[in-house]
């Protein structure tokens, strides 16, 4: 019962954080990223914020295939890597 509250604790400071970083406000401001919000499957994935659920999405992962989405996830490895720790 506890664990399951830790890591959905865990996940939204998670997200808080990523939220304050520059490289995902870049991210997340693209227009194709954008327009994966107004999709209502992705859009209920998305408001669970587990991370993993959204990053394994099919239509997220198709998005990673554009090398400016790419490159912009890319910048934010470093700062996903800190947030795990």
């Amino acid at each position: 019962m506890f664990g399951n509250m830790k890591n959905m604790m865990g996940q939204l400071q998670m997200m808080q954080k990523l939220t304050q970083n520059p490289d995902f406000k870049g991210f997340i401001s693209n227009p194709k990223v954008q327009e994966l919000f107004k999709d209502p499957e992705f859009k209920e994935v998305a408001q669970t914020r587990d991370f993993a659920k959204i990053l394994a999405h099919p239509k997220f992962s198709a998005l990673m295939k554009d090398p400016e989405l790419a490159a912009l996830m890319a910048k934010l490895g470093p700062a996903l890597g800190q947030l795990r720790q």
